[in-house]
Formats: structure tokens, C-alpha cells, sequence
């Protein structure tokens, strides 16, 4: 499971430097708004790049696109693309985002039993738009922007 592996993997980066050329203050991105930090702290384990979240997030753009077409053929990419990582940001968002956390993994609830279903039910796209607004809901609560589709 990728979650016993990531225990094993060391932690490159815990805290993020912030002002390097002097008069402190938080690192700012192009806007000045404040830079997404680089890893979330996961308890018991390293902490989870960003980017891992983000990339499920660009995933679930296809995901959903995909949930409207044919929603018959969705149920394999979605359990080998973005579904691990959603759980991941679940539990990364839980300490201090519960509310996300339990949002997002109702929305995946409903929409992993649609994809099961044989035929998949006919709200099935519009469950994929919930779970990508559900993912994006939890990664903006993390300061963390969300990939536009």
C-alpha cells in the first residue's frame, strides 16, 4: 500500500524557508499571495508532497470528463489514477479541515458506488463534478490552489 511506503521514504523538506534576501516575512508568490507549501504533515508518516495532490486533482479533470461521456469505463482509471491520493488528502486535511475531509470522502462515497454500478447511473457525471468541487474545497482549505480544468 502506498501509504506503508511513504512511512519508509525520508523527509527532504519539513519546513519551508521563507524570505531569503532579508526583512523577513512569509514567502509570496506572483500576486503576493502566499506560496502553497511544498509537503503537508501527515501524522505517522512523512509528509505528503503537494504536488501528489495536485496531481490527482489535474487527474480527476479527465475523471470527470470521462464520467459524463462513459461512465462504463471509468471505475479502472479512476482506482488506479487519483483515488489513493484523495484519501491521502482527506487524511492530511482531517486534523484541521474536518468538515472538507468528511465532505470529500462522502462525495467519493457516492460516486465510487456509481462507477460499481453495472450500468453506472445516469447521475454519475454530475456525481464526478461534486467529488472534483469536494477536492478542490479541501485543497483550497489547505492554502494549496486546486489545477483548473
Amino acid at each position: 500500500m502506498k501509504t506503508v511506503a511513504r512511512a519508509a521514504v525520508p523527509v527532504a523538506v519539513m519546513v519551508l524557508v521563507a524570505a531569503c534576501g532579508g526583512g523577513g516575512g512569509s514567502s509570496r508568490a506572483a500576486g503576493g499571495r502566499p506560496s502553497p507549501p511544498a509537503s503537508l504533515p501527515l501524522k505517522g508518516a512523512a509528509p505528503v508532497p503537494t504536488s501528489e495532490l495536485t496531481s490527482a486533482a489535474a487527474q480527476m479533470c479527465g475523471i470527470v470528463a470521462q464520467s459524463h461521456q462513459s461512465p462504463g469505463t471509468v471505475l479502472q482509471p479512476f482506482y488506479a489514477g487519483p483515488h489513493d491520493a484523495l484519501h491521502l488528502l482527506a487524511a492530511v486535511a482531517a486534523p484541521g479541515h474536518g468538515q472538507q475531509a468528511q465532505q470529500l470522502l462522502n462525495v467519493m462515497l457516492s460516486y465510487e458506488a456509481d462507477i460499481a454500478a453495472h450500468p453506472p447511473p445516469p447521475q454519475t457525471g454530475t456525481d464526478a463534478d461534486a467529488l472534483l468541487r469536494a477536492v478542490d474545497d479541501t485543497l483550497t482549505a489547505l492554502g494549496v490552489p486546486a489545477p483548473a480544468c
